[in-house]
């Protein structure tokens, strides 16, 4: 069961966003801000991170480039929810998404991020044995 890592400060989306994947069979994790997630992120190694941008203590873009810049989890695909959409998809992030989300668009975006995880997993263990 792939395991998605939600970072999401505003507690009504988060839960919306756990009912509706835990309903898709996917395993969540979550914090409300982005220094919980990139800890939690440490600790758990999950498929894919679904982080709004604006949060406290560590915003969203930054816990990308966290994300990305650590060895063990730089191939764990970042997508990016935001009601304010950047001009340009920030290097490293896997997928941006305007809210309000449309839950098919958050399916579709993490579905595909799955799929990338697994490859690049697959990748990463071919080419270290």
């Amino acid at each position: 069961m792939p395991t998605i890592l939600i970072a999401e400060d505003n507690l009504d989306a988060m839960e919306s966003l756990t009912e509706v994947l835990r309903t898709e069979g996917y395993a969540v994790l979550a914090a409300q801000d982005g220094q919980v997630a990139i800890e939690i992120a440490k600790v758990f190694k999950p498929d894919v991170v679904l982080t709004d941008i604006d949060m406290p203590n560590l915003d969203g873009l930054s816990l990308c480039f966290q994300i990305k810049a650590n060895a063990d989890l730089e191939n764990i695909p970042v997508v990016l929810l935001s009601g304010r959409l950047p001009i340009y998809q920030p290097e490293g992030v896997f997928d941006v998404i305007q809210k309000p989300m449309l839950i098919e668009e958050v399916l579709s975006s993490v579905r595909a991020a799955v799929r990338h995880s697994k490859t690049s997993r697959m990748e990463s263990e071919i080419c270290t044995s």
